[in-house]
């Protein structure tokens, strides 16, 4: 059996990645476990990889993230060599992602029977990438907790990127995507309606990205979404335009009887 194996490089300049090679992949078991410390810069931050744990459906990788800097946080991503490192991981729950806060005991899981599929089988290579959060473009006056109304125009401004960016915004709610509003200008500015689609509630977020560039990547403060008209609101016009309807009908006409005879009014 081959031994463990791990590298680390840097690419243009940038910070060196980790590179974790796993032999005999089958999407039910990694055979070998692995340990590192890489130091991410000259300075100020340490990253190491604990531990690997194994189960029939997924990888869990534990990690320290440790910086000096207060207040500083990280974009994690996962690569494999499945597709030559180009794609982060999309099936990952944990501390990766966007605005990684260093610490110690950190934990990556990946469902990776779902991303691969039950009938891989073979050598696979992970990749974690890891580098300071810097969002590409800021919004202006997005305040967390801020409310959107379905089917309503809400103002989203901004600066930065280039006019060259193309944008999207993708909707997620906690973990769950939920809907994607593709191809915006990189303008500063969008009128932003969500579509009736979307449940009321509670801790909803854009990840706004480059549609070109995968690496241009910013998440916005959390926001609640409500009906454009509520539901009480609802159920009492509904109350008023049920009860208008026997006003508009009106009472019913008497009916025409005949008066009896020897009635004071009658005539002969």
């Amino acid at each position: 059996m081959k031994k463990n194996s791990y590298w680390v490089k840097a690419v243009d300049g940038k910070p060196p990645v980790s590179r974790l090679k796993c032999l005999g992949f089958s999407g039910k078991q990694v055979l070998l476990f692995c340990f590192w410390v890489l130091a991410l810069t000259a300075t100020a931050q340490e990253f190491s990889i604990k531990k690997i744990e194994l189960t029939s459906e997924t990888v869990i990788l534990y990690y320290d993230l440790i910086d000096t800097v207060k207040n500083r946080t990280y974009t994690i991503n996962v690569f494999t060599s499945r597709d030559s490192y180009l794609t982060p991981i999309q099936k990952v729950k944990g501390d990766a992602g966007l605005e990684v806060r260093p610490g110690a005991n950190k934990k990556i899981v990946w469902s990776s029977k779902e991303e691969l599929g039950p009938t891989f089988h073979g050598d696979i290579e992970l990749e974690v990438r890891g580098r300071v959060y810097i969002p590409f473009v800021k919004f202006e006056g997005f305040q967390d907790g801020q409310v959107f109304k379905r089917g309503k125009a809400k103002t989203l401004t901004w600066a930065g990127g280039t006019r060259q960016n193309i944008l999207n915004f993708t909707l997620y709610k906690g973990e769950e995507y939920i809907d994607v509003i593709p191809n915006v200008a990189n303008s500063g500015s969008y009128d932003m309606i969500l579509p009736t689609s979307v449940k009321p509630g509670n801790g909803y977020y854009f990840l706004v990205s480059d549609s070109k560039n995968k690496d241009q990547v910013m998440k916005t403060n959390s926001f609640g979404v409500k009906r454009k008209i509520s539901l009480g609101a609802k159920i009492v016009v509904f109350a008023l335009i049920g009860a208008s309807i026997p006003l508009l009908i009106g009472p019913p006409a008497p009916e025409n009887i005949d008066e009896p005879p020897g009635s004071p009014e009658s005539k002969n």
